[in-house]
């Protein structure tokens, strides 16, 4: 009786494998040969599930996409609506603990996008997600009375993903200028910088 192969676990399992490849090597050396011999699968088993290593590095991507979603709402799913939450999301943008295999895959994600039009959909779907989540808890944070509403809604959300884009490439090449709780105090400071003295 033939095996029966689960192939969205079989997906997700490849692409943890190419992650792995990035986080070691970087994207240039994510080729679907490398990744099959790391993984010791075949070349032909990679090939069933991606066309190319393009498909392949998106697809990695976007699985860590996910990853780093469900993450944040672990993270937000105990602090409060509004503007705990707003500060919670942002506090975990940039984390105390980031490893720099971790930071290589994105770095490699964000470099590809430059090029690659797929990288770079995946990119803007990224960011699409990521504002709806801070239009979502700064809406809140209206409704509760905690902040003046932003006289653009939409303007608030872009400095703060700007911002904490920054912030996060600081504290990735100089974390011993930003220990966490500088880093806690910076982003209650960016709050109130763009959301007025009422967000400190």
């Amino acid at each position: 009786m033939p095996r029966i192969v689960d192939h969205d676990r079989r997906r997700a399992e490849i692409a943890r494998l190419a992650v792995r490849v990035i986080q070691r090597e970087g994207a240039e050396n994510a080729t679907v040969r490398r990744i099959a011999r790391v993984g010791g699968f075949s070349i032909g088993v990679l090939t069933h599930y991606f066309r190319d290593k393009d498909e392949l590095v998106g697809f990695a991507f976007q699985w860590l996409a996910r990853q780093s979603f469900a993450d944040l709402d672990a993270a937000v799913r105990g602090a409060a609506p509004g503007l705990t939450r707003l500060r919670t999301a942002l506090e975990f943008m940039v984390p105390a603990t980031a490893t720099p295999s971790f930071i290589r895959v994105w770095l490699s994600l964000w470099g590809g996008a430059m090029h690659n039009p797929a990288l770079a959909r995946i990119h803007r779907d990224y960011y699409a997600r990521w504002r709806r989540y801070l239009r979502r808890y700064l809406a809140e944070a209206v409704a509760r009375g905690e902040i003046a509403a932003p006289a653009s809604l939409r303007d608030a959300t872009d400095l703060l993903t700007a911002a904490i884009d920054g912030y996060w490439i600081g504290t990735t090449f100089e974390p011993r200028r930003f220990p966490p709780r500088r880093r806690r105090a910076l982003v209650a400071q960016l709050l109130a910088t763009v959301l007025g003295r009422s967000a400190a």
